[in-house]
């Protein structure tokens, strides 16, 4: 048992296992995501303009019931979505080091960056039930969908036999980024194998093909699939 596991941990991801998930899943609901992502688009550009009425109770919070499935979670009365508008104007300044780059490609390990996404996790963490692990990367992936790859506790579970480091926590979250960006890469490093394309065209290739959609999503896809 002990060798399957430490063969599971170094098996690196193959770009037709990723597309083979994505194509079961990929059309599962996408209509109410490609609608609160295009709804959010001026938002993520400066979150200083951050109405909680607008875009929390009006955006995010149907699309966590709707199509996250949280409405056990998040549609109760009395959850403090106005106190969360506050925290993530406050934190523009942190998502603005992240709004530029891209998930192939963003250092996690520098400073800058990883101090922007233990910061922003840290500072929601302590709201009840919207700080909960799965609804705050749900809510930053809508904020930032090209960075924030979004979990609930299965996906945690499983990462968290690669890499016991991932865990309910911001520096748990941020070893869970570092680990999803090695399965884009080897995925992608594969496809160029095969192909011998550049990681940038081929990154190309699968937002043409999925309605411009992220690599943070795309692995969301492959890691839905492997869990459920």
């Amino acid at each position: 048992m002990t060798n399957m596991n430490e063969r599971a941990k170094s098996m690196k991801l193959k770009y037709k296992d990723l597309i083979d998930d994505v194509n079961k899943y990929y059309y599962k609901n996408e209509p109410i995501y490609f609608e609160a992502i295009a709804d959010l688009e001026e938002l993520r550009k400066d979150l200083t303009k951050l109405d909680y009425t607008k875009h929390l109770i009006g955006i995010v919070k149907p699309f966590l019931i709707k199509w996250g499935r949280m409405g056990r979670v998040v549609g109760r009365e009395g959850l403090n979505w106005k106190k969360l508008g506050e925290i993530l104007r406050s934190l523009e300044k942190n998502f603005g080091n992240l709004r530029e780059e891209r998930f192939q490609t963003i250092a996690f390990e520098k400073d800058e960056i990883s101090d922007s996404i233990t910061t922003i996790y840290e500072r929601i963490d302590p709201l009840e039930y919207l700080g909960s692990p799965t609804t705050i990367s749900k809510t930053l992936h809508l904020l930032n969908p090209e960075i924030f790859v979004m979990w609930d506790s299965g996906i945690r579970k499983r990462y968290k036999n690669r890499n016991s480091r991932i865990r309910d926590s911001p520096e748990g979250y941020l070893e869970f980024l570092k680990e999803t960006q090695k399965g884009i890469k080897d995925a992608l490093n594969d496809r160029k194998k095969e192909t011998g394309k550049e990681l940038d065209e081929i990154e190309k290739e699968i937002r043409n093909k999925y309605k411009s959609i992220t690599l943070a999503k795309i692995i969301d896809e492959y890691n839905y699939g492997a869990v459920h």
